[in-house]
């Protein structure tokens, strides 16, 4: 699918806020202090990252499942996957895409959207609306085929997938649910969820 625009913003715009964005997480970078910025809306939301150990650990598992299973897949972690035609940029937990797809990224760039198989999201536990809400809205907007949700409160996996237009606004027709311990598939990959760990 390739993402509708609902209403699209125009790139000036967009790259503006992009170039502010930078200059939030680079500040907050020379603080010590991480944060996400995020376009949406024709807004920036800036979040306070505060991720834990199994939060990582959840990503670091996902990493070498999936690059293991496909020498031609790229995993990214906390990269910005965007689609600047519809005003929209999200950071990501994990992206993954073919390695062609990767080379013919700029270096600079976020990944564009369209060209990303799949989007991961570990919920944290202070801000679990950014992944059931915002980024559920955005992902199937900007043209991202697969997005699971990884939640480690009560453990769960929620994967969304076939994003169609028949409601009028973009939104993913099939959402599978799984408990920690299951095989999951997330896109073209299979992923062995037993020791996944939950939060405390």
């Amino acid at each position: 699918m390739t993402a509708q625009p609902v209403e699209p913003t125009p790139q000036a715009a967009y790259h503006q806020l992009r170039d502010l964005a930078d200059e939030i997480t680079d500040t907050a970078d020379r603080r010590g202090t991480r944060v996400r910025a995020d376009i949406a809306d024709q807004r920036i939301n800036v979040i306070v990252m505060s991720p834990s150990t199994r939060h990582g650990r959840i990503v670091s598992m996902l990493t070498v499942q999936i690059e293991g299973q496909d020498e031609q897949a790229v995993t990214m972690a906390e990269t910005r996957v965007e689609h600047p035609g519809l005003g929209l940029c999200r950071t990501a937990d994990l992206l993954a895409m073919s390695q062609e797809a990767f080379d013919a990224q700029d270096d600079d760039a976020a990944a564009f959207a369209p060209t990303v198989d799949l989007a991961v999201e570990v919920v944290s536990k202070s801000n679990p609306g950014n992944d059931y809400v915002a980024k559920l809205r955005d992902y199937p907007r900007m043209g991202v085929p697969a997005y699971a949700i990884i939640d480690p409160r009560d453990g769960t996996i929620s994967v969304h997938t076939d994003p169609d237009t028949l409601s009028g606004e973009p939104q993913y027709r099939t959402n599978r649910r799984y408990v920690f311990g299951d095989k999951v598939s997330m896109g073209r990959w299979l992923v062995d969820t037993a020791r996944f760990p939950r939060y405390r």
